[in-house]
């Protein structure tokens, strides 16, 4: 029997997390998320009809379920097969976005086509996140967009994420970041930082700490505290 990859792990794992969810999910996460990405993109460019949008690693619905305002929308998941069996998720999307089953190291979209891009802490569940970046500014048009958010960490919580990566603890996240790693990548595809900003490592571990949660509890204490930063990215 062939064993499975790290990244088919997390495949794997993922899919058992929608699926014991599969009959109670309520899509209005992704409409507070989408509401952010207008609000945190207002003053570079404003979504028309005519606007190419795909979603990379877009999940059950994805944020593309709720801008409307365009009518070429595309969505991408490796697990896009088990999504779309799923009524109450199929009830939930919006049908004019054309979901596809694919991975984002390799995408099946001609060069330079769509005008903007998101990628919402997809990053850390991917199999190659350099080439997933590399065919995201394949398919991108010069001047056009990347909305992309992810989950980063100090050296002390890289450090223990790398111990539990080596005991396969979170099943789910085979990569974990610093921002300089991020930066790194987005520096050397040449790709310009138009805005900015993150939740900050503090605030986020005041918030486990007092949260009645213990798996967020034993976070804090360890300092495996993470910064959501959120950029907008130019081609």
């Amino acid at each position: 029997m062939k064993e499975e990859s790290r990244w088919e792990q997390a495949q794997g794992y993922e899919k058992n997390w929608w699926q014991n969810r599969a009959s109670s999910v309520d899509f209005k996460f992704y409409k507070s998320f989408a509401d952010e990405l207008i609000k945190f993109t207002e003053y570079d460019f404003t979504i028309n009809s005519e606007t190419k949008i795909l979603e990379i690693g877009s999940g059950a619905g994805g944020i593309i379920t709720y801008l409307t305002e365009s009518e070429n929308r595309y969505a991408i998941d490796p697990l896009e097969d088990f999504y779309s069996s799923q009524q109450l998720f199929i009830d939930q999307r919006d049908s004019s976005v054309i979901y596809k089953t694919e991975k984002g190291e390799f995408l099946s979209f001609e060069d330079d086509y769509f005008d903007l891009l998101i990628m919402d802490n997809v990053l850390d569940h991917c199999e190659n996140p350099k080439l997933v970046f590399q065919e995201a500014k394949r398919v991108l048009k010069k001047g056009g967009y990347i909305y992309f958010k992810q989950n980063t960490y100090n050296i002390w919580g890289k450090l223990i994420r790398s111990i539990m990566e080596f005991f396969i603890i979170d099943k789910g996240h085979p990569f974990t970041f610093l921002k300089s790693d991020l930066r790194k990548i987005v520096n050397e595809l040449e790709f310009v930082i138009m805005t900015k900003q993150s939740n900050g490592y503090f605030k986020t571990w005041k918030k486990e700490f007092i949260s009645n949660s213990a798996k967020d509890k034993i976070k804090a204490l360890l300092f495996v505290t993470r910064d959501k930063v959120t950029c907008l990215l130019k081609k």
